[in-house]
């Protein structure tokens, strides 16, 4: 690790960044490596819960069209709430943006914000990111628009509350 450090110029190999491209020495070939949400939130390590209505603000106004939970097989870590593409996406409440790319497999344009007490909020499937990384934001910033990009079927917002890498049902936390 020293070494790989040293050849790619890192002078903290702990502060190494979610796809940040490293040199190998000696390897022959280049890898793609998938990232995931939880390569991101798992800085917070997830401590005891404490559900608080009003914690967090709605991130955009409009119908949840798919709860949070297991159904049909398959499990959604987030809520999704319909609203028309270029809809303004709010921070639900203050933070640092962790995460503002679109290289995680099926969100499309996604953004991950940290906040206090190892919390992160997800927003997933933005047309557009208007804030970048490292970006201190506020509640109620606009950070995104609404948009389909990433495996969503029509235009609608894929919210997620997390505790370090911990999935949480939104709509404990929402007023």
């Amino acid at each position: 690790m020293e070494d790989v450090a040293w050849i790619n110029g890192i002078t903290d190999k702990n502060k190494i960044g979610v796809g940040q491209r490293i040199f190998i020495p000696g390897a022959t070939k280049v890898w793609k490596v998938d990232i995931y949400v939880e390569d991101v939130t798992t800085r917070g390590r997830a401590t005891t819960v404490r559900y608080e209505k009003g914690k967090f603000i709605w991130p955009v106004e409009g119908s949840v069209t798919a709860p949070f939970g297991t159904n049909q097989k398959r499990r959604h870590d987030g809520i999704d709430i319909s609203a028309p593409v270029g809809t303004p996406i709010r921070a639900a409440d203050n933070g640092r943006v962790v995460y503002s790319d679109n290289k995680m497999r099926g969100y499309g344009n996604l953004i991950i914000i940290e906040h206090s007490d190892t919390f992160f909020t997800i927003y997933a499937h933005n047309e557009e990111n208007v804030v970048k990384e490292e970006v201190l934001v506020k509640r109620g910033d606009i950070i995104a628009r609404v948009g389909r990009t990433g495996n969503a079927t029509g235009p609608h917002l894929h919210f997620e509350i997390r505790k370090g890498s911990r999935p949480l049902n939104p709509m404990r936390f929402l007023p």
